[in-house]
């Protein structure tokens, strides 16, 4: 029973930094292929260079988990002393010391990496109160200079609202962001829907749904799948709905930064001209050499 005991221990001590995806977080939302640590490293890095530009009063962002003080180590261990023989209590108090640690250190980083139960799908946390303000400043700087500052890190989302994948909640959340959006001054706009995992969210009846919604707000807001002044990102991951409205997803290439950082073509119009004239004046010549 010792031997029992020590494993289980163990296992809990071995989760205790890990957080997971709740409803009402906002952050941001990236895809990656399959290097999950090295995103993640990426993603830290990228959101604290530009939130250190956007908020410099913030001060120096700890990704690092709220260490656990002395005191409470020294409680933890005269309680189950006294209590060895009930495994159950002790894995009890270790779940709710777990949870406590996660709720107050979620509470105070600014950036925190959660659990989405999806590969290659990472969720970060924040306290930020617009991530889409640092998402588009990251967007349009990568965009203007083309510098490429991420090699695993694929499409990079904020994410203003997240609750449980189910029509109700998904519309409730929705309305007040539209409230926002598409109230006051009427906008085209497309919806981007995204499922994995999950059977039982129609994607059919959400678009149908989010876009007659938006016509309630403002009568003068149009669906427009090709050139739309807002899309409203939906993501479906498991049981969970993370919620977005951007501007430009189109013109950012979907806010895909490895193709955002791409040259642009219009840009080397003139020296592909110059090539093409080259290869002409070439061809001439040695037709006349002929």
């Amino acid at each position: 029973m010792g031997d029992t005991r020590k494993k289980k221990k163990f296992y809990f001590r071995k989760r205790r930094n890990k957080y997971f995806l709740e409803p009402g977080f906002r952050g941001f939302f990236c895809t990656c292929n399959f290097r999950e640590k090295d995103c993640v490293k990426e993603m830290y890095n990228l959101l604290n260079e530009y939130a250190g530009k956007l908020y410099p009063d913030l001060g120096i962002e700890q990704t690092s988990a709220v260490p656990q003080s002395a005191a409470q180590e020294d409680d933890r261990s005269e309680s189950e002393s006294e209590d060895e023989t009930d495994i159950g209590d002790i894995l009890r108090r270790e779940v709710e010391s777990i949870k406590k640690e996660s709720q107050k250190s979620l509470r105070d980083k600014r950036f925190q990496v959660v659990e989405t139960g999806a590969s290659n799908c990472i969720f970060v946390k924040t306290n930020l109160p617009s991530p889409e303000e640092l998402t588009a400043a990251i967007i349009k700087d990568l965009f203007t200079t083309r510098l490429q500052k991420t090699r695993h890190v694929l499409r990079l989302l904020p994410i203003m609202a997240t609750c449980r994948a189910n029509l109700p909640d998904i519309m409730e959340a929705a309305g007040k962001l539209f409230d926002k959006f598409f109230l006051k001054e009427p906008s085209t706009f497309a919806v981007i829907f995204n499922k994995r995992f999950n059977n039982c969210v129609s994607r059919e009846l959400i678009i149908k749904e989010l876009a007659d919604l938006i016509v309630l707000k403002n009568g003068g807001n149009k669906a427009d799948l090709k050139n739309p002044g807002l899309c409203i990102i939906v993501e479906i991951i498991k049981g969970m709905c993370l919620l977005s409205i951007v501007d430009n997803y189109f013109t950012y290439k979907k806010y895909n930064l490895h193709e955002i950082c791409k040259e642009d073509p219009t840009n080397d119009s003139e020296g592909t001209q110059a090539k093409k004239f080259k290869s002409n004046v070439t061809t001439q010549a040695e037709e006349n050499n002929d």
